[in-house]
């Protein structure tokens, strides 16, 4: 029932049944459009049904642990592990640190999941070294990425407490322990809860000590009241702690488009299929992959082509954590492992930094720069005709000579003159040779990434070529005779090729 609505009559009280045309007063009603309450259910009904159920906020939290604030103005190494429930199809995430703590004052990691689901754990290494005492914020950002797209953000924030040199470990629970997040002892800053049953002999107190000491996410490793001092050393364990992470929006980034360039020229190849390899090259962001000949004997048998701006050196394993993969070779398989395990997972660090280039040691066993021990987390400048020896303990297990630095590229091969048979090209993203590059390494095929896919360019036609397998690889000049090209680095380590 409704009121008239007759807009002739506008103070006409007589009641209208839904539905009709006239009031009991004959007064004609308005036309209106008629929703009745069963249509509008219908229609709130159908709006929750097409409407997608929004993803559940993953509960995640970062653990740090392995951390003494004591170990002031030295290196330092905190374990991170990710504990919470994440969907099974995210495999990894990318961790990119921020702290005036970390070399260069940033670093970037990778979290990678393991069969059962866990993730595996991240040791992050930073100094204090010439450092001021005082409170160091750690920013930690987690992306999911696919397709060069981030899907997925989160973010937190803690804080490294470095303290003098001379420090207490009273001044250490009060200041940093009741001040960090998350992390507090009990019982006025670590203070012994309670006292009892202390009986008197001689004037002196004696019997049984009940101490009782609430800790969260802190210890105390050694407490040793047998001192014939009279005093009672006290020493802290490590420290642990965790940080919520809290999702973010997540920012959306598309691939980089290149500039304009000119279409690359094939030879024998009709206009038509030049612009379909270029099509297809645009859909598809190709950032790694490898040219490799069967007849191992060859010079540069393999080419692994690499197109990124730092690029991670580690040791070859199922489930690497490196970009490049480093191992031993030998004649004896137990000697190739024993010694490979000597390179650590992630074990150096290359950069681009404009037209140069510079190295890190980030290992456990040292890294040799020329026969020169690197400083660990301190950036080195890399230039061409430089040896890198991996493990500075023992010597000899894998040695790399950087043969060339151009502007888009660094080429690397094998230091032994016996083993001369790959080559790692470090390329820059969508960056095109420059004519002087076609004389800087005559000796090397000159290969670079443009239109997210891999390139080589003859020096003497300047035709460029797509390496794709659109368009064959095995009868280009300077390439190993009878080659293939594969969209992965290590075919033999990814799964993709036996």
């Amino acid at each position: 029932m409704k009121k008239c609505q007759a807009p002739d009559h506008p103070y006409c009280t007589h009641w209208v049944a839904e539905g009709e045309a006239i009031c009991a007063a004959g007064h004609t009603q308005a036309a209106q459009v008629s929703t009745s309450r069963t249509a509008v259910l219908k229609a709130s009904a159908g709006v929750i049904t097409r409407q997608a159920v929004p993803t559940a906020p993953a509960n995640l939290h970062l653990h740090f642990s392995g951390y003494d604030p004591r170990a002031a103005g030295g290196r330092q190494t905190i374990r991170l592990e990710l504990r919470g429930t994440l969907p099974p199809d995210i495999r990894s995430l990318a961790v990119h640190l921020r702290s005036d703590l970390i070399a260069a004052g940033a670093s970037t990691h990778r979290l990678l999941r393991t069969a059962s689901g866990q993730w595996q754990p991240l040791l992050i290494s930073f100094t204090s070294k010439n450092k001021e005492h005082g409170q160091y914020p750690l920013e930690v950002a987690l992306l999911y990425e696919q397709a060069d797209s981030i899907l997925r953000k989160w973010l937190c924030t803690s804080v490294l407490f470095i303290p003098r040199s001379d420090v207490s470990l009273t001044e250490v629970h009060s200041v940093y322990l009741a001040a960090q997040k998350n992390v507090r002892v009990m019982a006025e800053n670590g203070a012994i809860a309670t006292l009892s049953g202390l009986g008197q002999s001689n004037g002196y107190a004696q019997g049984n000590m009940n101490i009782e000491i609430n800790a969260k996410d802190a210890s105390i490793a050694k407490l040793d009241m047998r001192s014939p001092t009279g005093k009672y050393e006290i020493a802290m364990g490590t420290i642990a702690w965790d940080e919520e992470l809290i999702e973010v929006a997540a920012d959306q980034e598309a691939p980089a488009k290149p500039g304009p360039v000119a279409l690359p020229t094939v030879a024998k190849t009709p206009v038509k299929a030049v612009s379909n390899t270029v099509t297809s090259a645009i859909k598809s962001v190709t950032n790694s992959a490898s040219l490799a000949a069967r007849d191992k004997t060859q010079p540069h048998s393999t080419i692994r082509l690499f197109a990124q701006n730092e690029w991670v050196l580690g040791r070859m394993e199922p489930q690497p954590q490196a970009d490049i993969l480093l191992c031993h070779s030998s004649s004896g398989a137990s000697e190739n492992a024993r010694l490979t395990r000597r390179i650590s997972a992630r074990h150096a660090i290359i950069r681009r930094k404009a037209q140069d280039a510079e190295i890190t040691d980030v290992s456990r066993y040292g890294t040799l720069l020329d026969g020169v021990n690197l400083e660990k987390n301190q950036p080195y400048p890399l230039l061409a005709g430089m040896q890198i020896e991996f493990c500075a303990s023992v010597r000899g297990i894998v040695k790399l000579q950087v043969l060339a630095i151009l502007p888009h590229a660094i080429i690397i091969g094998d230091a032994d003159a016996n083993l001369d048979t790959e080559l790692l090209y470090l390329m820059k993203p969508e960056t095109h040779p420059i004519s002087s590059d076609t004389n800087a390494a005559p000796a090397l095929p000159l290969l670079f990434h443009s239109k997210a896919g891999f390139w080589y360019r003859n020096a003497q036609t300047l035709q460029d070529t797509r390496l794709d397998g659109l368009v064959g690889v095995k009868a280009l000049p300077q390439l190993p005779t009878g080659c293939r090209y594969f969209n992965v680095p290590y075919v033999n380590v990814q799964g993709k090729v036996a």
